[in-house]
């Protein structure tokens, strides 16, 4: 019965804390929101990619009763 009680406690903790948390954070983004007209600049990404180097892909729409038969014959 111990065991079930230090689970249901740690549970109860767990959810407190997370609580918590997440309302300090919620509490400290308002306040670093200055200027509401203030426009956010984009982050940096991780990989340095150009629009040069994007392709665009094509696609091909497949007919539903071909794909069934290939399945079947599979």
């Amino acid at each position: 019965m111990s065991l079930l009680r230090l689970i249901l406690w740690a549970t109860i903790f767990y959810l407190i804390f997370n609580t918590a948390r997440n309302v300090l954070r919620f509490l400290s983004s308002n306040k670093s929101q200055k200027d509401p007209n203030e426009v956010k600049q984009k982050k940096q990404g991780k990989y340095k990619i150009e629009k040069e180097d994007v392709i665009d892909a094509h696609f091909e729409e497949i007919d539903q009763e071909k794909s069934d038969k290939q399945k079947e014959n599979s």
